[in-house]
């Protein structure tokens, strides 16, 4: 095995580093945007701040909401943005435009081991719930939040489903390019980036799982959206690209299928990093206002 892993180290390497540690953003404050702006007749302002989370590990925030005279109410309903794995809190920019003037206030972080945060790893939901309930806490100690959304996209998005069907308490989640499983996931790309014949990719998955365990510290058998998602009974709304050749679409209908409380679903153009056309952004925000 390790003779052949040997043959095929450059697309192995690829491979984990696809899983827990892929590129890492980069970008500057700047690209937040105006840190005080008008939109709509309407001030606003941005603050950035960290929270450390239970692994003693500090996120990078920013949070979203109208100026302190231009608030209807004390606790405005807030929509945490959570992002994919190789982004950061920037991917929520292009959708604060529709979420403010909604009265809905926004607040976006880094996970653990992206964009601006600490931490060498990600893993793909696992730890990635745990931010979230920092996150939570957080806001619900603040007093300015009332109800709580989660919007997630592809890692973000297994994370919401993950969150949320231990806290049904959060009002809505809007759920971009879910995985159903990471072990069909793995099998999926293990087929597509190793050159291996089908009867030695269970061998590659098995020293994949090996090698999560040992620098991401979690088990790969453990992150089984559908799982999770069968005891979910918060509304969701799920969307996918037609065109996703990394996460196929046919993850987010069969967790569409099997999920058990108020959901709808829109397939859309483009593949898993596409920007995301108007309508959908739209009527994602649509979504958490009702």
């Amino acid at each position: 095995m390790n003779l052949l892993l040997s043959l095929f180290s450059s697309s192995y390497e690829e491979l984990w580093k696809a899983i827990i540690r892929p590129f890492r953003d980069e970008y500057t404050l700047r690209d937040l945007g105006p840190s005080k702006f008008r939109l709509n007749q309407k001030y606003y302002k941005r603050t950035d701040f960290s929270i450390m989370n239970n692994r003693n590990l500090r996120l990078k925030c920013s949070f979203w909401e109208p100026y302190d005279e231009e608030r209807e109410y004390p606790r405005l309903p807030c929509v945490v943005y959570l992002h994919g794995n190789s982004s950061s809190r920037c991917e929520v920019v292009p959708n604060l435009k529709y979420l403010l003037p909604l009265n809905i206030t926004v607040f976006a972080f880094d996970f653990a081991g992206c964009g601006h945060s600490e931490g060498e790893y990600i893993s793909l939901g696992w730890y990635e719930t745990l931010d979230v309930q920092c996150v939570i806490n957080f806001l619900r100690k603040s007093n300015k939040v009332s109800t709580i959304g989660l919007w997630g996209r592809s890692m973000g998005a297994v994370t919401s489903l993950i969150y949320s069907s231990k806290d049904q308490s959060i009002g809505g989640i809007f759920l971009d390019s879910p995985f159903y499983s990471l072990n069909l996931l793995l099998d999926e790309l293990s087929r597509e980036k190793v050159s291996l014949p089908n009867f030695l990719v269970k061998q590659v998955i098995i020293k994949l799982k090996e090698t999560v365990k040992e620098k991401g510290k979690f088990n790969i058998d453990d992150i089984e959206t559908v799982k999770f998602a069968k005891k979910c009974f918060v509304p969701a709304f799920f969307s996918h690209g037609k065109d996703d050749t990394f996460v196929n679409m046919h993850h987010c209908k069969d967790l569409h299928m099997v999920y058990p409380g108020e959901k709808s679903i829109l397939l859309i153009e483009g593949d898993h990093n596409s920007l995301r056309p108007n309508k959908l952004n739209e009527k994602a925000c649509i979504f958490f206002y009702w």
